[in-house]
């Protein structure tokens, strides 16, 4: 999970992962949450432990991309990620939820 969130973060155009609402709320401990936190914006499922994956991707594009184009290449490059993974193929979802 760790390695599709950084490359979906190092995508062009992709401004961040949708954050979740404990993201936006501050601790009430000083010290970061760890870093193994899935993102919010990034789902993994399997409806069967035969079937295949479900990828379901939230970003926030950056104003000076198209959304369309962004949302192409995040696709290339998760599929990208699965190939050198050796994780099969996948049914990839992927949503723009804000622009900035």
């Amino acid at each position: 999970m760790d390695l599709l969130a950084r490359t979906v973060q190092e995508v062009p155009g992709v401004a961040f992962l949708k954050p979740g609402v404990t993201h936006r709320l501050r601790s009430a401990r000083s010290r970061p949450p760890p870093v193994s936190m899935s993102p919010a914006g990034l789902r993994i499922s399997r409806s069967t432990s035969s079937g295949r994956w479900k990828i379901e991707v939230q970003i926030v594009a950056r104003a000076e991309a198209r959304a369309l184009d962004v949302t192409r290449a995040t696709r290339t490059a998760i599929d990208a990620c699965l190939a050198a993974a050796t994780a099969g193929s996948a049914q990839v979802t992927i949503t723009v939820t804000g622009i900035v």
